[in-house]
């Protein structure tokens, strides 16, 4: 007898609100230049009844989402990239899109590797092969815009209070000396309305510096205006890069000794228990920095060039990309599949974190449709 998952309690939950956690916690990726994440087939609306955590799509998957009573398949491989011409059940796809439909299965391509968050797939590879000393390969960059104005110091703390509830970040406080005669609070005056020999007298104010997300800048600014006890407010707005401290795409660490390249791949395959690997020519250097990657990382060979990395492990790599690396890093493709290495579980921790009384299941069923001989 097939036992199905228990049906979640709250009817308000929807599909909707998992999607929307997911987004905000979790930059998602583009395959050239087109959207790798969202949804495929289904109805949003619905309340969730379990979600089915699977690495890729397939027939016996929607199956399996059936059996266990789960309405929601998060999935990690798209199921085309290219828009449909038909949905027939010729081809793999069009089957599968039938068979959601069929079932009222909502089908969610969550195409990311979670290392925006500190601890996505590539960090569990550098914990595998026990990287150390780690840091992005390339650090994650938020645009922010940075906002500095003036103000007496006894309105100081209330234009503070009210910019940090819509938004705003406090960075920095400072007393500074203010020519009345130029900066009364009217805005700015020329140097050229002054006479010679006029008395230049002083006052204290308050510079106050904020980080400004950019969707919160035209509340900040509304409020700024408001408050502010000056009738025309001086203030200054510039956009800032600000980088994430260890977030970003991939990571790079050392190994704790260094190892010859033909051990260093044999410790690789046994570390994660490869049947296989692809990789470029030696070129008698020891192994010691060593980059990784989950997904296709020919995007970032360049930066891992330039930072001098020894080996670089990842997938997806095409022949030019070999050549290109050749005799400058020992690349290495490990395999989509290896490069998978755990998400799942680092999707259902993410989920289980605001959804704790939902069924959330990893699929069981083995999606890998690549084999090798190794005969």
């Amino acid at each position: 007898m097939t036992i199905k998952a228990p049906r979640y309690s709250d009817p308000t939950v929807t599909i909707s609100d998992v999607i929307n956690y997911l987004e905000q916690k979790v930059q998602v990726q583009s395959q050239n230049g087109v959207a790798a994440s969202g949804i495929v087939v289904g109805d949003i609306a619905n309340v969730v009844t379990g979600i089915l955590i699977a690495l890729d799509i397939t027939e016996t998957v929607l199956d399996e989402a059936v059996e266990k009573g789960c309405n929601f398949i998060i999935v990690n491989q798209p199921i085309f990239i290219e828009p449909m011409a038909q949905i027939i059940p010729e081809s793999y796809a069009g089957r599968c899109v039938i068979k959601a439909i069929k079932h009222e299965l909502t089908i969610y391509v969550f195409s990311t590797n979670l290392d925006h968050l500190g601890r996505g797939t590539s960090h569990r590879i550098a914990n595998f092969i026990e990287l150390q000393d780690t840091h992005p390969i390339v650090p994650h960059q938020v645009m922010l815009h940075k906002l500095t104005t003036f103000v007496p110091p006894h309105a100081a703390k209330h234009l503070i209070q009210s910019l940090c509830q819509v938004g705003a970040v406090l960075a920095t406080q400072n007393l500074t000396s203010v020519a009345a005669n130029l900066h009364c609070g009217t805005g700015s005056a020329s140097l050229s309305h002054l006479s010679f020999g006029s008395k230049v007298e002083f006052s204290q104010e308050s510079q106050l510096t904020f980080i400004v997300p950019i969707p919160c800048k035209e509340k900040i600014i509304q409020t700024l205006l408001h408050v502010h006890p000056y009738e025309k407010v001086t203030y200054y707005l510039e956009q800032v890069a600000v980088i994430v401290n260890n977030t970003g795409s991939g990571v790079v660490g050392r190994l704790p000794i260094e190892l010859p390249e033909k051990y260093f791949l044999k410790y690789i395959k046994t570390k994660l228990t490869l049947s296989y690997l692809q990789h470029t020519n030696y070129f008698d250097r020891p192994i010691k920095k060593v980059a990784v990657y989950a997904g296709s990382g020919g995007q970032l060979l360049k930066e891992v060039l330039a930072k001098k990395i020894d080996a670089f492990i990842t997938t997806g790599l095409q022949y030019e990309q070999f050549l290109e690396a050749n005799g400058k890093t020992l690349l290495i493709d490990v395999g989509y599949h290896a490069t998978r290495l755990g998400l799942k579980k680092l999707i259902l921790a993410l989920l289980s974190e605001e959804f704790n009384n939902i069924v959330i299941l990893r699929c069981k069923t083995i999606t890998n449709p690549v084999h090798h001989i190794n005969d």
